[in-house]
């Protein structure tokens, strides 16, 4: 596929790597703490399109502020991540990033996060894969990787989340599982950014 070639792509190997990863999931995590300032974690189906709007924004504009140093027009970045979210909260999954699920059991937890993040991984990767595409080599990997990244973040969460709920009877321990899935997110993700990124880098310095 063809990149747009622009100041931001136009950036050196050597300068993809790890503060771009530490920034992304610093990022994205500070974006979800941000967004409990006007969420409030809940159980499904509390939890809908208007909260998926609002931690969706929050969320974009936080990976914005990491992603413009990379790409131009960016700033679409934000409004995907609106859209996107607020599709998810208002379709029967709900804004899965900031609700837990109803049951305690474990298995069920697993089973359901992985299943669950597969779906608005893809959701979330299709959308965002539109701002990359123009400007970063191989952009598709990212409606490949969106998906795995976040069935192995809303499992892991899930289940710390209920096994922690299981020890303290705490709803409180459902936060902490949800800040684990959003750190996961931001790890993962960054993780895949950042090879995007390097290709990208590599392939216009051939040029």
């Amino acid at each position: 596929m063809s990149v747009t070639t622009n100041n931001h792509s136009e950036a050196k190997p050597t300068d993809i790597g790890c503060n771009l990863w530490l920034q992304w999931t610093l990022m994205t995590f500070l974006g979800f703490l941000t967004s409990l300032f006007w969420i409030e974690i809940g159980e499904r189906p509390d939890v809908g399109a208007v909260e998926g709007i609002i931690g969706g924004s929050l969320i974009g504009l936080a990976q914005l502020l990491v992603l413009r140093q990379h790409i131009s027009r960016a700033g679409w970045w934000v409004l995907v991540s609106l859209l996107s979210w607020g599709l998810i909260g208002f379709s029967g999954l709900g804004a899965l990033g900031w609700f837990a699920p109803r049951t305690l059991y474990l298995f069920p937890r697993v089973l359901y996060g992985v299943l669950d993040g597969a779906k608005i991984g893809f959701l979330l990767g299709v959308g965002q894969w539109i701002v990359l595409r123009q400007q970063v080599s191989s952009a598709w990997l990212w409606i490949l990787a969106s998906p795995l990244c976040w069935s192995i973040a809303l499992a892991l969460g899930w289940t710390i989340g209920g096994a922690l709920r299981l020890f303290t009877h705490l709803f409180l321990s459902e936060v902490v599982g949800l800040a684990v899935t959003w750190l996961a997110v931001g790890v993962l993700t960054g993780i895949t950014l950042m090879g995007l990124l390097w290709e990208t880098a590599m392939v216009n310095q051939q040029r």
